[in-house]
């Protein structure tokens, strides 16, 4: 089904996808600028560094084709503080930023964030296709049971935290009307909401990368969204494509 909206996304909801970021890679030569999936059931949704998404019907499982944006490194960012203002917004519901791109509620995982960027139909007479697809994975629906048998032990759904149940597609909808303020804003003042959103500063964090691990302070964001820590060799910057982040006890940060 399509559906029109508002603010100029084209809107194909799906039953059923292995994933709505794989589903607009199989259809790009035919899906325009704006067009947004939106899957009722997920089945083989993925995370950051190849993680599985694990996701059932109680899932927002939506993703958000960008095609020649300017700065699609900027659209992690962008889209965490857009799940972050829409819950709000919503529902007066508090949710900060685990850097980069992890919702949390209650410290708790609510939401992951996974933008893909790429590069077709590149010759020396042609420009190439520059696109960015964004796809946002929020737990809405699911009881504490799903999370439990899932063996998710950090991760809960507003119905879980909050109780009562909501609207997705409401919620979906909503988080692309603060898409588009968003990116219609200048980075800089986006980053200042974002670094006053994001929970893991101001703590010491364990960073891992290829099976080592440094701890360090993580004490800003830069204006690109890369993280800033120190430890005892100094400050240094941390890329949000090569490392994960967690607590020095293992919780979310």
């Amino acid at each position: 089904m399509h559906r029109n909206n508002p603010i100029n996304f084209n809107v194909i909801s799906l039953p059923t996808a292995e994933s709505t970021n794989t589903y607009i890679k199989e259809h790009i030569d035919e899906l325009s600028d704006n067009t947004v999936v939106i899957a009722d059931m997920q089945t083989n949704g993925r995370g950051r560094l190849g993680n599985k998404w694990i996701a059932d019907k109680g899932a927002l499982s939506m993703s958000v084709l960008f095609r020649n944006i300017p700065s699609a490194q900027n659209m992690t960012v962008i889209s965490a503080v857009a799940v972050c203002q829409a819950l709000q917004m919503l529902y007066g519901i508090t949710a900060g930023i685990k850097w980069t791109n992890d919702i949390i509620c209650e410290n708790k995982k609510v939401c992951g964030i996974l933008c893909e960027s790429s590069i077709k139909g590149y010759t020396a007479d042609k420009e190439p296709d520059r696109y960015m697809i964004c796809g946002i994975g929020l737990n809405v629906n699911q009881n504490g049971a799903f999370f439990k048998e899932c063996g998710l032990l950090d991760g809960a759904s507003l119905c879980s935290l909050y109780g009562g149940e909501y609207d997705k597609l409401e919620i979906g909808l909503y988080v692309l009307r603060r898409l588009a303020i968003l990116q219609g804003m200048a980075f800089s003042e986006v980053i200042k909401i974002y670094r006053g959103l994001c929970v893991t500063l101001g703590k010491s964090v364990r960073l891992i990368q290829n099976n080592c691990e440094i701890t360090a302070y993580a004490k800003d964001i830069d204006e690109n969204g890369c993280l800033i820590c120190e430890n005892e060799s100094g400050e240094f910057t941390v890329n949000s494509g090569v490392v994960r982040v967690r607590g020095m006890n293992g919780e979310y940060v």
